[in-house]
């Protein structure tokens, strides 16, 4: 049986939601009836307005809720326990209700006490008890009713998992009440901000909220890996949801028949305020009965604890292709084992780690077009309007870009944003990204990087932001993929061979979080997309045994076990409807994605082991319509 196989059309990792649950909780103590400097009406009026502007700016799927406390009694001596006690609920976190909140919020009047640390408590519990959630937290001075103190709540509240986090905004606050408003923050790993009067509270209210909404949201079906490679859960394809610690090994397993390729991917997501600056994640494959096969794949993170972040390592196989020169044991069909560390012996915090099996039937007729040797280019940048977009939080749920065209929307502090454009066999992209000038701009890294539909970065490129327009790449050429083709993977060059699948490719775009919580507001950018080439036919690929639907990934991996590079920059390619421009070649002893032999070679040897083992099984429709997660690697 002869299959057309392809990445466009695969079924979809399970996601509850595309954006993290809030809870906003606001004052209306007695203080909020003061007046506004500067403003119409009272601080109240302003908190009203801003939640209000807040309201309407709120995404139709946003998962967002509201406490409102002090509004209940007054602030007079003998009304202290009950207004200790005043906390409630206006809205569950749940599906947006706009007209209802702004309604509540209308009707509120500020009386009444300040018992932050219980509302801390009543909005938790509110919230989903895992995963990525957030409390933004508003409030006109320090707490009036501890106990419970606010900053031990906050700890109470950091025990529940490093993706809950409490991002506070001070309005109009003393030094007494902006300490104790920071140390919320800083022990739930969100962030602080000032607001001295309604114009402000209207903007960082909204930009403190968006953020809390676009944090990476793992998904995955859950799974357990073992201490014990010889007792790791086996996998069958598809996306998969574990935890791991900085201080233990975790195994899996997959079944791998004759003439499979093996694509394993792990992305361990790190919460802003990561106990470690350096993060590693590694993978290590066996072969069946412990064959050591020699192969594992590193990758860095060395900004972990002021970003977070995702970082992802990538490890292909395919050992079992007729003709592999890999070891002995671990060039037969049989039980292969992963296993996967974080490399790092100085905490025990526990982190989401998403985990991908993919894999890919022999190609048993043919291979498509030739592999390429340029990569493609402007031949001018695109023109006309920007149109405005919302990147996605995560990998998960990145936005689709249709094509060529000029993309934008604002980026705030610590945000990365994620985007996806479609790549059919025989296409390929070229796509640069400007950062935008803003007066009171703050000192930090931005950063775009290009990823493959399994995983694997192709190229990013880096710089520091002041407030000033800057273009990435520094380099003045747009990142870029050859045209995608299946043989591109035996290619010479690091970049070209990652572009040997089609399906969703991979923009990211990532403001970095300054020194300081008081981050000012956001930074548009404008992503410019240039989409070349005509679809074509793609490989032909043949029938596999097993009971699972294979999909398809790219070649084998290093033969030798020594840490993967990344973050290719090469620099040449071919315009649409301009000069050629070759990728330099790199030598064959870096060749990680050759298995070995001649391609001719090892393309015959595949055919002829296909057609003597006639294995049969069903086309497999390729996974992940709406694209894999994904996370950043080698982070400067």
């Amino acid at each position: 049986m002869i299959a057309a196989f392809s990445f466009a059309n695969a079924p979809a990792a399970s996601a509850e939601g595309e954006l993290s649950p809030v809870m906003v909780v606001l004052d209306s103590s007695g203080s909020m009836t003061a007046r506004d400097a500067g403003g119409s009406g009272t601080r109240m009026d302003a908190a009203k307005r801003a939640v209000n502007s807040m309201v309407d700016g709120l995404p139709d799927q946003a998962q967002v809720g509201l406490a409102i406390y002090g509004a209940g009694t007054g602030s007079s001596g003998s009304e202290k326990a009950a207004g200790c006690k005043d906390v409630r609920v206006v809205q569950p976190v749940g599906a947006v209700d706009k007209p209802a909140l702004k309604r509540a919020v209308t009707a509120t009047k500020a009386s009444g006490y300040t018992p932050i640390g219980q509302a801390l408590r009543t909005a938790a519990a509110q919230l989903p008890k895992e995963g990525q959630r957030s409390i933004v937290l508003v409030s006109d001075g320090e707490d009036t009713c501890a106990p419970p103190q606010p900053c031990e709540v906050a700890k109470e509240l950091s025990k529940q998992g490093v993706d809950l986090h409490v991002h506070a905004i001070g309005f109009r606050v003393d030094a007494k009440a902006r300490a104790q408003l920071a140390c919320i923050a800083q022990n739930t790993g969100g962030t602080y901000h000032d607001a001295a009067d309604a114009d402000s509270l209207l903007g960082v209210l909204g930009r403190v909220t968006e953020r809390a909404l676009r944090h990476y949201e793992p998904t995955g079906k859950p799974i357990t890996g073992t201490a014990d490679p010889f007792t790791a859960p086996t996998m069958t394809p598809g996306q998969y949801l574990d935890t791991l610690s900085p201080v233990e090994e975790r195994f899996y397993a997959a079944d791998l028949q004759a003439g499979d390729t093996a694509y394993f991917a792990a992305t361990a997501v790190f919460p802003r305020g990561n106990p470690r600056r350096i993060e590693v994640v590694d993978i290590k494959i066996t072969g069946p009965n412990g064959a050591d096969c020699y192969h594992r794949e590193r990758e860095l993170h060395t900004r972990a604890k002021d970003d977070g972040g995702a970082l992802t390592a990538v490890l292909s196989w395919n050992g079992t292709a007729a003709g592999s020169s890999k070891p002995k044991g671990c060039s037969v069909p049989g039980k292969y084992v992963f296993r996967i560390t974080r490399d790092a012996k100085d905490g025990i915090d526990r982190v989401p780690v998403e985990l991908q099996l993919r894999i890919e039937p022999p190609v048993t007729g043919s291979m498509g077009e030739p592999a390429q040797t340029s990569v493609v280019e402007f031949a001018q940048p695109p023109a006309g309007a920007v149109r405005a977009v919302r990147g996605g939080g995560s990998f998960n749920e990145a936005t689709t870009l249709p094509g060529s065209g000029r993309y934008g929307e604002t980026i705030y502090y610590g945000e990365e944003l994620f985007y996806r454009v479609k790549l059919d066999w025989g296409q390929g992209l070229a796509y640069r990204i400007t950062f935008g000038g803003r007066p009171d701009g703050k000192t930090t890294n931005i950063r775009t990087g290009l990823f493959s539909p399994v995983r694997s970065e192709m190229r990013f490129d880096t710089t520091a932001y002041t407030g000033v327009t800057k273009i990435l790449p520094t380099d003045g050429k747009p990142i870029a993929t050859p045209r995608v083709v299946y043989l591109n993977r035996n290619a010479n060059n690091a970049q070209l061979r990652k572009a040997g699948v089609d399906g969703w490719y991979y923009l990211v775009a990532k403001l970095g979080a300054p020194s300081g919580n008081d981050a000012p507001g956001g930074v548009p950018v404008t992503i410019d997309v240039a989409v070349a080439g005509d679809k074509v036919a793609g490989p032909e690929y043949g029938a596999s045994t097993g009971e699972t639907p294979a999909s398809p990934t790219p070649s084998a991996g290093p033969s030798e076990p020594t840490p993967s590079s990344t973050g290719t920059q090469g620099t040449g390619g071919v315009e649409p409807g301009g000069d050629a421009k070759p990728v330099a070649a790199e030598s064959s002893s870096s060749l990680p994605w050759i298995i070995g032999g001649s391609v001719l070679v090892l393309a015959l040897a595949i055919v002829v082991a296909a057609l003597i083992l006639r294995r049969r099984k069903p086309p497999a429709p390729p996974m992940y319509p709406n694209g894999p997660a994904q996370g950043w690697s080698n982070r400067p």
